[in-house]
Order: structure tokens, then C-alpha cells, then sequence
């Protein structure tokens, strides 16, 4: 009996053992974290160095408006180039009957060579126009290289190291210490608010404005006209054939060899270019007087300028010669 009830025990407790086991506990709820929010765009301090690339209108200056006219004077006519060119053939003659008779046909001749010109000279008239519509661009529109450069006080200091130049669709650049100049540095200072915003205060400095003008005729106007001539001279004694218009004028004239008129061609040609670099020449520096200011823009969320972004140059004070101004930027190795 008393193993039965053993047995019966050990029955129990094994079916106990192997029956339904109580629901586990649920899991607790999983919380995900929201993510990070996205670091701040707008940079919380101006101090860095920036490679800045300007574009400037200006107006043309009193002192370079002779040298614009010099070109203008050669295509504003209605027989122009050839009218201009013949004129100034002639007044290289010797006084005397010839030239009388030269002066007394100066328009006849003028107008036959302006029919005649895409035999005679086919890229006179429109390298002519060329190189007037390629100065008075290079003019008034300049393109700069700059530096800029902020301490954490905020004093500034902008550097312009080279120039730009736009013409016939291709861009010339160049260095201010490939071509001898010096380049301009000016002291200003720097602020950045809570926007995202640097403003440049107004600073004062000279552009070396005629020899600016002498690199953008040679490096950028007169290549977009004739790409194998090295300066002025070179692109006229290419557009104009002298042998060629030296005959017709003997012809038309019915006096003197063609030989007379050809020299007196040549020399025009050449009085023309001396003209126009005496009167690049004689330009000074112009001033200008400009503020400006641009959106900062911090790309990896440190806390610094990465890019500037929309910048514009505006004229700070009375200055003739500034009409307006753009630049961009990006943080300087």
C-alpha cells in the first residue's frame, strides 16, 4: 500500500512536470531613438580663408574714352572700315597733287573697295569690328581672382591676385605675378549673423585699370580675332591686305604705283595700333569704394564657412567707375 502510494505520487508529479506551462511574461515594448537631427548649415564662425572669383561692372572712365572712340571712329561710318583706312592712307601721303587728287576720291575709292572688300579684304571689316566690340567689353567687364581672408576678431583682409577676361565666349585668365603686377590687397573687416550672412565692410583700393586693358587687348581680344597674332600690330597687318588695296587705290586713282599706295597702307595699319596702345597708355588706375556680403554656407557641420554663396559687390561712397558687382567663394586649402 505504501508503494501504491508512492507510485501514485511519482504519477502526479511527472504529469504535473509535463503539462501546459504558464504564458510567458510579453516583452517589453522596443523605443527607437529618432535620429539625429541634421547638422546646422549656417556656420557659427566667419574665421577662414576663401578663394573668391569676382565679376565687376564698371562704366567706362573719362581718361579711356579716347581710346574706345580710336575704334569706334573705324566702324561708325557708312562706308566704314574702308572709308576710316583710306582716310588714313591718304593722310600719310606727301603733300602735293597726288594727295589732292587721292583727297578729291577719298569717298569713290571707299566705296568701290566697300564693294569689293570680300575679294579684296574679307576679314578687314569684321576683325575691325571685332576687336572695337572686344575692348569696349573687356572695358567694362572685368573678371577677378581673390583671396579673402578673416581672423577670429573679424579684421579682414581681401587680396585680388589675377584677372578674367570674357570674349567670344572664351575665358583668359591670368595671374597677376605671371604678367609683372602687383597684386591688390586691402584691409577690411568681416561679420557673420546669426543667418548665415557675411558682410564685408566698405574698403577702398585702386584697380590697375590701363594695364589691365593692355593684357585683355593682347592675351584675350586680339587672339578671339586673329589666334596666331601676338599683339595689336600683328592682328592688323593679318586683317588687312595691303598688297591688295594698294593696287585698287593705283587703279581708281589713275596715279602713282601700287607700291606708293601699299606703303601707305601698311603705315595707317601701323599709325592705327600706336595710336590705340598711346592711348591705353595714358589710363591711369582707377578707384573704387565697395562693401559687400554673401550667404555662408557650412556644408560638414563644423561650425565653419565651407562656400559662399549670392555675393554681390556694391559701391560704398561716391565712385564713378563702379556700377555693380558679383562673387562667389569656397573655404582656401
Amino acid at each position: 500500500m505504501t508503494h501504491l502510494r508512492s507510485w501514485s505520487s511519482l504519477v502526479i508529479a511527472f504529469a504535473a512536470a509535463c503539462g501546459p506551462s504558464a504564458d510567458p511574461a510579453p516583452d517589453a515594448a522596443v523605443i527607437t531613438p529618432p535620429p539625429p537631427p541634421p547638422p546646422s548649415r549656417i556656420p557659427s564662425s566667419a574665421t577662414g580663408s576663401f578663394a573668391l572669383t569676382s565679376e565687376l561692372a564698371l562704366a567706362i572712365p573719362d581718361e579711356a574714352q579716347p581710346m574706345i572712340a580710336t575704334l569706334t571712329a573705324a566702324t561708325d561710318g557708312p562706308d566704314d572700315p574702308t572709308r576710316y583706312l583710306v582716310d588714313r592712307m591718304i593722310a600719310t601721303l606727301p603733300d602735293g597733287t597726288m594727295k589732292t587728287i587721292a583727297l578729291s576720291a577719298a569717298p569713290y575709292v571707299a566705296a568701290y573697295l566697300s564693294a569689293r572688300i570680300d575679294d579684296v579684304a574679307p576679314r578687314f571689316g569684321p576683325g575691325i569690328a571685332q576687336l572695337a566690340g572686344g575692348l569696349s567689353r573687356i572695358a567694362t567687364h572685368l573678371g577677378t581672382t581673390e583671396t579673402l581672408r578673416i581672423d577670429s576678431a573679424g579684421n579682414a583682409v581681401r587680396t585680388i591676385t589675377g584677372v578674367r577676361f570674357s570674349v567670344g565666349g572664351t575665358l583668359t585668365a591670368l595671374r597677376f605675378a605671371d604678367t609683372g603686377l602687383a597684386d591688390v590687397a586691402v584691409t577690411t573687416r568681416a561679420t557673420l549673423d546669426a543667418a548665415g550672412h557675411v558682410t564685408i565692410a566698405g574698403h577702398h583700393h585702386a584697380l590697375p585699370y590701363g594695364a589691365l586693358l593692355r593684357l585683355g587687348l593682347d592675351r584675350a581680344v586680339v587672339p578671339s580675332v586673329e589666334p596666331t597674332a601676338q599683339d595689336l600690330p600683328d592682328a592688323l597687318a593679318a586683317l588687312v591686305d595691303c598688297d591688295a588695296i594698294g593696287a585698287v587705290f593705283a587703279d581708281r586713282l589713275g596715279i602713282g604705283a601700287p607700291t606708293l599706295y601699299r606703303a601707305a597702307c601698311r603705315t595707317a595699319v601701323t599709325a592705327l595700333a600706336s595710336e590705340l596702345d598711346a592711348r591705353i597708355a595714358a589710363i591711369d588706375d582707377i578707384e573704387l569704394t565697395v562693401a559687400g556680403g554673401a550667404d555662408a554656407v557650412d556644408l560638414d557641420g563644423d561650425g565653419t564657412i565651407d562656400e559662399l554663396h549670392n555675393g554681390g559687390w556694391t559701391a560704398a561712397g561716391e565712385v564713378t567707375a563702379f556700377r555693380a558687382g558679383s562673387f562667389s567663394g569656397h573655404e582656401a586649402p
